[in-house]
Parts: structure tokens; C-alpha cells; sequence
């Protein structure tokens, strides 16, 4: 009777284990990439994400055609701290700002 109890929790354990790695495989090749534009924006169009650039200084009196970059690699500034948003401004960004990176922008999580 104990080696039927014991089995049972084997098969169940078995099953789950099983069930889980097909549902994390299912979750990967789901992975989506981020649209990076061009994007175009014109006065009295909203300026929020996803349709807009955000929080960022240009000039808000003319259109733009934009394109979200990796981290960092901006070429305009946000307003509230003035930092480097990851927006370049324009045609022609360089390859490198707008091709998705493979690993987060931490290098100590990079391969």
C-alpha cells in the first residue's frame, strides 16, 4: 500500500514537472520584439508611448519621424532630468541603437 502511495506521487510529480517545461517552452517562442519605428509625430498628436516619444525635448512645433533605440543611445534629452532618452530624433539611427540586444543593458548579465 506504501509503495502505491509512493508511486503515485513519482507519476504526479512526473507529470507536473513535465506540464511546467512545456509551458515555460510555450512562453518563450512567444517573446515579442518592440517596434522601433520609424515612428511618425506632429503637433497635436498625444506624445505618450506607444504612439509617442514621450517625455522629451524638441521642438513640439513641428513634425518629427523618430525611432525608439536601446538604452542609452539616444540622440534627444528627456525633460525631467535631462538625461538621454531612448529616442533618436530623424532619419537614419545607426544599426547598432535600434537592433534589439540579446542581453539586458546590465554587462555584468551579459554573456
Amino acid at each position: 500500500m506504501a509503495q502505491d502511495h509512493s508511486m503515485k506521487k513519482k507519476i504526479a510529480g512526473a507529470l507536473l514537472s513535465g506540464g511546467l517545461a512545456i509551458t515555460g517552452l510555450g512562453f518563450a517562442a512567444a517573446t515579442a520584439h518592440a517596434d522601433n519605428g520609424p515612428h511618425h509625430w506632429c503637433p497635436g498628436q498625444r506624445h505618450d508611448p506607444p504612439t509617442g516619444p514621450g517625455d522629451v525635448v524638441w521642438d513640439w512645433n513641428v513634425c518629427h519621424t523618430f525611432y525608439f533605440t536601446n538604452y542609452g543611445m539616444g540622440n534627444v534629452v528627456t525633460s525631467y532630468n535631462g538625461k538621454i532618452a531612448p529616442v533618436w530624433d530623424g532619419d537614419n539611427p545607426p544599426p547598432e541603437a535600434i537592433t534589439p540586444r540579446q542581453c539586458p543593458p546590465i554587462a555584468f548579465m551579459c554573456p
